[in-house]
């Protein structure tokens, strides 16, 4: 049985670590919220009677294929977290997605956000991002977690990250060149910025001396 948190504006069913196999919702419900993390999910379906959905979590499964979320054309919030996902796909009709986590995943490229515009929260932390593809349209973005990925190069940060970003994270990449850190002056609101255990950051603080 799941747990059920039931208010006034909503119903949302707790399935974590129940074993389960499949994403199996009653028909005769239309909930607004769907857990069903820690799982052996390998496949997003059976989600095409509960259009409604707002909040779905999917984390800690074993989703390759992310595509069965497309029918969820009201969702706002997303996380597919600790999956084996490569390919961000079937979110282009997801015109009110606002917050997205596909943190340890195995993504390389994830230019398809695109067209995500109302998107203000993205999690890419701990995937196989080699290099930073255009968000540019994503005007609402405030929050972008690229920690733990393999980019080594900023140059493209001042044509594809929005301007009003203001939390990067950019921890545990490949960054070699100090001097790379120049190209995120464009991020105007930018409040928060980590780039620690970068070879740039360890090499400065094993060598204290001028960079010219």
């Amino acid at each position: 049985m799941a747990d059920c948190e039931e208010d006034p504006n909503s119903l949302v069913l707790d399935f974590t670590a129940k074993g389960l196999k499949i994403v199996e919702i009653p028909n005769d419900i239309q909930p607004t919220g769907l857990i069903c993390d820690r799982n052996d999910i390998a496949k997003i379906e059976n989600l095409d009677n509960h259009p409604y959905l707002k909040q779905v979590s999917l984390a800690c499964n074993h989703i390759v294929r992310m595509n069965g979320i497309s029918v969820l054309k009201h969702l706002n919030v997303l996380n597919l977290a600790t999956n084996s996902i490569v390919n961000i796909e079937g979110l282009e009709e997801l015109s009110e997605l606002s917050w997205l986590d596909l943190s340890g995943n195995s993504i390389k490229n994830f230019s398809p956000l695109c067209k995500n515009t109302q998107l203000h929260h993205v999690d890419l932390s701990d995937n196989s991002i080699a290099c930073i593809t255009d968000l540019s349209p994503l005007t609402h973005l405030q929050t972008l977690l690229l920690h733990g990925n393999t980019i080594s190069s900023l140059k493209t940060v001042p044509s594809y990250l929005p301007r009003q970003l203001s939390v990067l994270s950019l921890e545990s990449n490949e960054i070699q060149d100090l001097n790379e850190i120049s190209y995120l002056s464009c991020l105007e609101n930018l409040d928060q910025l980590s780039i620690a255990r970068n070879p740039c950051v360890i090499l400065t603080s094993l060598y204290p001396f001028k960079v010219v």
